[in-house]
């Protein structure tokens, strides 16, 4: 008999930490949710990047291409 209690016991401990595992993480989750939510609300600027270089777009400065170029052309010849 002390042996089914034994397992007993351990299925009852098992179960408390899984169910104390579960909280936590319950817990969790809906902290982060409305933390996600509060920054939404209050947000007000708009995400997308400003261009503040001067000039039209897509317009490439020469010294910046000239650099990419002669970057990818040594990368190639390491190969």
């Amino acid at each position: 008999m002390f042996e089914a209690e034994a397992v007993l016991q351990g299925l009852e401990l098992a179960l408390l930490g899984m169910g104390t595992v579960f909280a936590f993480l319950t817990v969790l989750v809906l902290g982060t949710s409305t933390m996600s939510w509060i920054v939404q609300r209050f947000d007000v600027e708009d995400a997308r990047p400003t261009v503040t270089r001067p000039g039209r777009p897509g317009e490439e400065d020469a010294e910046v291409v000239a650099a990419i170029t002669a970057a990818v052309r040594i990368h190639r010849s390491r190969r």
